[in-house]
């Protein structure tokens, strides 16, 4: 890797990204929307409440697919030291789709589970996907060595491919129904809370390992 002497310590390093992901997952709840209409009684109030099941699944699959991001990120580094400048800079577009992701959630939140926002919503999650991947694939190199985008694919096993290849069979699902699109973008941040999951994301698949 180059770029050794705009390294920076673990500690700096970790320390802005922790900050980027509570302040991403705080955002998440502004998607909510209250009901629009003022219930005449408290049995309309808890009606109108219950009615927004849409919003309460949303908001746990994008609090639980950034909090596992978190966990796996953290874990990515565990053996590190020094982070190089490469690593910073593909940490950086992480960052970036991480802290967008309230936007989507909140589209999702003021429009309901209708199809474009779904759409819209998953592509989000590609993007997050992308970007942890390539961040995983350049912890893996090692100090001077050279990736390739072939070299990227060729690393990829069924394990940690999982999460994009679901985003993306989740939005042609969108089309005839938006609600099993959620559910399984759900289920991806519950598999990767799981141990087996956390492994995927965080081991360096190196061709000969």
């Amino acid at each position: 890797m180059n770029g050794d002497e705009l390294a920076l310590g673990k500690g700096r390093f970790e320390a802005f990204s922790d900050g980027v992901f509570a302040i991403a997952i705080t955002l998440l709840v502004l998607g909510f929307q209250p009901p629009e209409a003022r219930p005449a009684s408290d049995d309309g109030i808890t009606r109108a409440l219950l009615a927004l099941w849409p919003q309460y699944l949303v908001y746990a699959a994008s609090f639980a697919t950034v909090g596992i991001m978190w966990i796996n990120h953290h874990a990515l580094f565990g053996k590190l030291t020094t982070v190089p400048h490469s690593i910073i800079l593909v940490n950086l577009a992480l960052l970036m789709v991480v802290s967008f992701l309230p936007f989507p959630t909140s589209v999702l939140g003021r429009f309901g589970l209708m199809r474009s926002p779904v759409i819209y919503y998953g592509l989000t999650l590609i993007a997050v996907s992308l970007c942890f991947g390539a961040l995983q694939y350049m912890v893996s190199l090692q100090p001077g060595e050279r990736g390739s985008v072939i070299d990227f694919l060729r690393r990829r096993n069924v394990w940690n491919t999982m999460g994009i290849i679901a985003y993306a069979a989740g939005i042609p699902i969108a089309y005839y129904s938006p609600l099993a699109t959620i559910v399984i973008y759900a289920a991806v941040a519950l598999y990767y809370m799981l141990p087996v999951g956390i492994r995927a994301a965080t081991v360096a698949n190196r061709p000969n390992a």
